[in-house]
């Protein structure tokens, strides 16, 4: 049984490694490739005359590394920033976050509405479209090198600001579909503790970061290891108990744990295992899709496809000119929050599990699919598109004509 697990451990780390060097060979991102091999050589792998590409079966221990590997990526995200930053710019990303997520939510129901002709799948679309990839989104940042920049702080705020929503979405959504009722007041309830916890780390992030200061001092390597991984899965169990996404919890604690003279250190120790476990998920995420459920929905998928890229540059753009970001910074928040993905996929499943849409799963996958390959170029070239942008506004507005 062990060899097992090894063997396909070990088999799944061949294709990764595969998909990360043709990426890095024509400089790109893996995350595509990543997700493809995890399709074509998983357990919904293709068969040629009788013989399934299928060489690597779902498993706990994928599962478990690929679930990790999100926990490292949001927290590295978080230590490149502080809660200090984030607490400063409140006002500005509430407003950002407010309009970025009520114009496209608002897309997507009229989206949903025109094409499955059901307000309750309109609702499941709405969701679907709505809530980028907080996963691709971090990698991108990190493979552009972005991360530091400064329009990554209203990406972080509109990525806590969407968790916001997805708890409040989700309350609603399971309450309509699986009790057939809303329960306002427990809704009501769940997302007000869950604002307060976030709101609170936040705006207490250098207090909670002292505290964590003196803990962290261990002369040894293998002590501070140990000492901020326990932190951080710790950080998940307490979010996820709380009904925030387990990798929120490492995004707060990674902006709290920027307020702390370790956090050069932490990045150091933290860098090779985003790397490593955050390729995992890539490739897990790829493994529970099935291309032979792509076929019916194909149309549709790319309507949406086309509808997510248009309305979030406009939204986008809104979002960064509220919180003051012009020009080219602009452009690189309205292309690199393109992304969809885990949440998506979600959605779809409570739909199906509520008997609603039997669509709405294979739509949901060749969705994310497409985005994953299109949303990493748009984000490499937000420059040159802005550029194309600017030229377009300019010769509409005959700023460009001569005096």
């Amino acid at each position: 049984m062990g060899g097992d697990v090894i063997l396909n451990i070990g088999l799944a780390f061949v294709l990764i490694s595969v998909a990360v060097l043709f990426a890095s060979r024509i400089n790109f991102s893996s995350i595509p490739f990543l997700i493809f091999l995890g399709m074509i050589f998983g357990p919904n792998a293709p068969e040629f005359g009788g013989v399934s590409l299928g060489i690597i079966s779902d498993s706990e221990s994928v599962e478990a590394i690929s679930r990790i590997g999100v926990l490292i990526m949001l927290f590295y995200l978080g230590l490149e920033f502080s809660a200090g930053k984030i607490a400063r710019a409140g006002k500005n990303l509430f407003k950002s976050g407010t309009v970025y997520v009520s114009l496209n939510f608002a897309r997507g129901l009229l989206f949903g509405w025109i094409f499955f002709n059901s307000w309750a799948e309109a609702l499941v679309a709405a969701g679907i479209t709505t809530v980028s990839s907080s996963a691709v989104i971090t990698k991108l940042l990190v493979d552009l090198k972005r991360a530091a920049n400064p329009e990554t702080e209203l990406i972080l705020g509109i990525i806590v600001f969407e968790d916001v929503f997805v708890a409040a979405y989700l309350s609603v959504l399971s309450g309509l579909l699986l009790t057939g009722g809303s329960g306002g007041l427990k809704i009501l309830v769940n997302i007000l503790g869950i604002l307060f916890f976030i709101v609170t780390v936040i705006a207490f992030g250098r207090r909670f970061g002292k505290f964590l200061e003196e803990r962290l001092k261990f002369r040894s390597s293998e002590g501070f290891v140990v000492g901020v991984f326990t932190l951080l899965l710790l950080s998940g169990i307490l979010a996820e108990k709380l009904h925030v996404a387990e990798a929120i919890g490492a995004l707060l604690l990674g902006l709290v744990l920027a307020e702390t003279t370790h956090s050069h250190r932490i990045v150091q120790v933290i860098t090779p295992m985003r790397d490593l476990f955050g390729s995992v998920f890539f490739f897990s995420f790829g493994m529970a899709m099935d291309f032979r459920t792509f076929g019916g929905v194909a149309a549709v998928a790319a309507a949406a496809v086309l509808m997510t890229v248009l309305g979030n540059v406009i939204t986008g753009y809104i979002a960064a000119w509220l919180s003051g970001y012009r020009r080219k910074r602009a452009a690189n928040v309205a292309f690199t929050i393109m992304a969809r993905g885990e949440f998506s996929i979600i959605v779809a499943g409570l739909a199906a599990a509520a008997g609603l849409g039997g669509k709405l799963p294979a739509f949901a996958a060749l969705y994310v699919v497409a985005l994953a390959f299109i949303s990493p170029v748009l984000a490499k070239k937000s420059g040159f598109f802005h550029d194309i942008i600017d030229y377009f506004i300019r010769k509409g507005t005959g700023r460009d004509r001569p005096a």
